[in-house]
């Protein structure tokens, strides 16, 4: 599956290893909680996930 969008904002972020929770809005504007080890995102930086 893949999804294109943005970060809307870091719910949180561990200094230390990266590990986030984040607001992802798709382009098609559904907003989702994305986790992991996510140490190159930024708030408002385009990208896509894929799993």
């Amino acid at each position: 599956m893949e999804l294109k969008g943005q970060i809307e904002e870091f719910i949180y972020q561990s200094e230390a290893n990266s590990y986030t929770i984040a607001v992802f809005q798709t382009i098609d504007m559904e907003i989702l909680t994305v986790v992991g080890f996510l140490p190159f995102i930024a708030v408002r930086r385009l990208f896509e996930i894929n799993w």
